[in-house]
């Protein structure tokens, strides 16, 4: 496509972000003025919208599984397409039918954190989920060590080498520790979990959540009661490295999502949604990119991103 182009030196201001994290702050984005920020019209009508955003919380595929199911239902909902890979979700929809904060709301009943892909909110969103994780799998970490050192003796002792105070003493300290993982490092696989129960579906972190419970309850069993119906058995050491293993991939993952998210979000910011159309009369009219045609004149401010290739007709850069 080749346009005329129109080049104002003029200081062009970038566009204010409005979402904040709570599911109510999405209200602020139901003016069409504010929709060319994460959106773009499909149609002449300006009826159809698509939408990038970034949906937070998700692990695996049953995630983005769910925010689907979420979506699809609510009249004005088009098409839903959630990558759980990337976290990002495509959402087309009727704004005669539904506005942004009615399908966000959907979002965030079903758990989950909704964001537009283009905000610069998210990175700082993004940023402070790395923290967290980074602490959780930190804590994890150090308290696999722990354990592991206090149940290495009870592994290699030999029989009548060990006495059972002694033995009981270290399955205590392991306990002890253990606490900060389940109440701490385990805090997101509970999270998600309880989600599935208040949603009645199941993602990858039920399952998770079941096993390293089982296993705390059984261990705690066995430590108060060696003689009692669950056995003398205890699994500190399994569980803690179970989790710490669980979380090092979280992180990594984290890790290639902000990366990959962040370089969608920097291409995104520099293709614009909406441009300046010079009409025959001299009058600007602001349309959609995607309604530009061959021969059209646009009017380009210092600071944004050419929309199209074109021929400068006025101004410089």
């Amino acid at each position: 496509m080749s346009i005329p182009i129109k080049v104002i030196p003029k200081q062009n201001l970038s566009p204010k972000s409005s979402l904040s994290l709570e599911a109510s702050d999405w209200k602020a984005l139901d003016t069409i003025d504010e929709w060319s920020h994460f959106s773009q019209n499909t149609d002449k009508d300006h009826t159809r919208w698509e939408s990038h955003i970034v949906i937070e919380g998700m692990h695996c595929a049953a995630c983005a599984f769910k925010v689907e199911n979420a979506l699809k239902p609510l009249s004005g909902v088009i098409e839903a397409t959630v990558n759980a890979t990337s976290g990002h979700a495509k959402i087309i929809w009727q704004s005669n039918l539904i506005k942004p904060s009615q399908w966000a709301s959907g979002i965030y009943k079903a758990g989950y954190q909704a964001f537009p892909a283009s905000d610069l909110l998210h990175q700082d969103e993004r940023k402070k989920n790395q923290r967290q994780a980074l602490w959780r799998l930190l804590v994890a970490g150090f308290c696999m060590m722990q354990v592991m050192m206090f149940s290495v003796p009870t592994y290699m002792a030999i029989p009548g080498e060990m006495t059972s105070n002694m033995k009981g003493l270290m399955e205590w300290a392991s306990w002890v520790i253990t606490l900060p993982v389940i109440l701490f490092s385990c805090g997101p696989f509970f999270k998600s979990a309880l989600n599935d129960l208040r949603t009645k579906q199941i993602s990858m972190d039920m399952p998770v959540s079941l096993g390293i419970l089982i296993m705390f309850i059984v261990s705690t069993a066995a430590t108060f009661d060696p003689y009692g119906l669950l056995g003398k058995e205890v699994y500190f050491d399994s569980l803690t490295m179970f989790v710490f293993f669980l979380l090092t991939g979280r992180w990594i993952e984290l890790k290639m999502r902000d990366k990959t998210a962040g370089a969608l979000d920097v291409l995104m910011r520099r293709m614009p949604r909406m441009v300046n159309r010079v009409n025959p009369d001299g009058s600007i009219e602001k349309i959609p990119v995607t309604l530009l045609q061959i021969g059209d004149t646009v009017e380009v401010k210092a600071g944004e991103a050419f929309p199209a290739d074109g021929e400068i007709i006025s101004g410089s850069t």
